[in-house]
């Protein structure tokens, strides 16, 4: 929708409701998840830092791999953008490298404590919108803070305030371990959590789905403040229920673990779809009408399932012929 689409339809309800569904329930959940993983890899500072760093280095590879059809035309001289935007754009992956370092350095200093993750994810929040950026061209040093905060147009995930997600997926995952949280709830007990919850977000979906369709304003998805942080904290704790539902009801059917299979492999499928999507859009930029996106979604949805599936299978079996 957003590389693709005609403005037209970007802007239309059919964008709005695209946007709304690559907004709060992927980005924020797919970094609390990883949050609430996190606790489980209980090592030293060492395996946290060169695990980060594995991620960052990723994550700028990434950047040259999605952006190598317009860095192309850039070398050229056939293009005028800045190709640093594109390059040092901070993305997800960048995010996910530098909150794995702060973890780790966190754990040292917070230990199992779940309630300081979460009173740091509040900080975190409410500080974002107040941060002094080092300026607004496009130098080193707002290369480097962008990666940081501010409202820069290459800065789509920076740590403030989207660590405090990563925070409180971590800081949920404690409180579950301290109070053993999902044993003492059964479907019923979820279902019954889940529909107050999930009834006032819909209430008040309008409102998020004018941060989701907003990406670079001041107060946009990208740089939201407290206000949404306070409506993803709700939306994912009906979430949370309505997922432990249906995994308790229908967690064998093949559309669920086709579901969890995608989760499995988010990191993989997310970097071939934006590998395709990057070097496609270059092409045909906000060019395509309703008819040819419904085409290329599922074009690209199914490449990409099918060479995350190539993937996984060559990983696994080269790991076997190493051992």
């Amino acid at each position: 929708m957003e590389q693709f689409a005609t403005p037209d339809i970007y802007n239309s309800i059919i964008g709005k409701i695209s946007l709304f569904l690559g907004g709060p329930p992927c980005a924020p959940v797919f970094m609390a998840v990883m949050g609430y993983f996190l606790v489980s890899a209980d090592k030293p500072f060492l395996y946290y830092l060169k695990r980060g760093s594995i991620l960052l280095t990723t994550g700028l590879l990434l950047n040259l791999a999605r952006s190598a059809n317009l860095l192309h035309y850039i070398f050229l001289g056939q293009s005028s953008a800045d190709p640093f935007f594109y390059i040092f754009g901070v993305d997800i992956l960048l995010l996910a490298g530098l909150s794995v370092i702060i973890i780790a350095l966190l754990k040292i200093l917070f230990k199992k404590n779940y309630i300081f993750y979460f009173i740091l994810a509040i900080i975190i929040t409410l500080a974002s919108p107040f941060l002094e950026t080092f300026g607004t061209t496009a130098n080193s040093l707002s290369y480097l803070n962008a990666f940081f905060w501010g409202n820069f147009e290459w800065s789509y995930f920076p740590l403030f305030p989207w660590c405090a997600y990563i925070l409180l997926g971590f800081a949920f995952r404690l409180f579950c371990e301290k109070e053993n949280f999902f044993s003492k709830y059964s479907s019923s007990h979820s279902l019954v959590l889940s529909i107050p919850l999930l009834i006032a977000s819909g209430l008040t979906i309008n409102y998020a789905a004018g941060i989701a369709h907003d990406l670079n304003g001041a107060d946009g998805y990208y740089h939201h403040g407290m206000l949404f942080f306070a409506w993803m904290i709700m939306f994912m704790s009906g979430y949370i229920m309505l997922v432990h539902l249906i995994e308790h009801n229908a967690g064998k059917h093949l559309i669920t673990r086709f579901i969890k299979w995608v989760g499995k492999n988010v990191t993989t499928i997310y970097i071939i779809q934006w590998i395709i999507i990057g070097n496609i859009a270059t092409e045909i930029f906000q060019t395509q009408e309703k008819a040819a996106l419904i085409y290329w979604f599922i074009g690209v949805t199914a490449a990409t399932c099918g060479l995350a599936y190539v993937w996984e299978h060559f990983n696994f079996s080269f790991l076997k012929n190493k051992q």
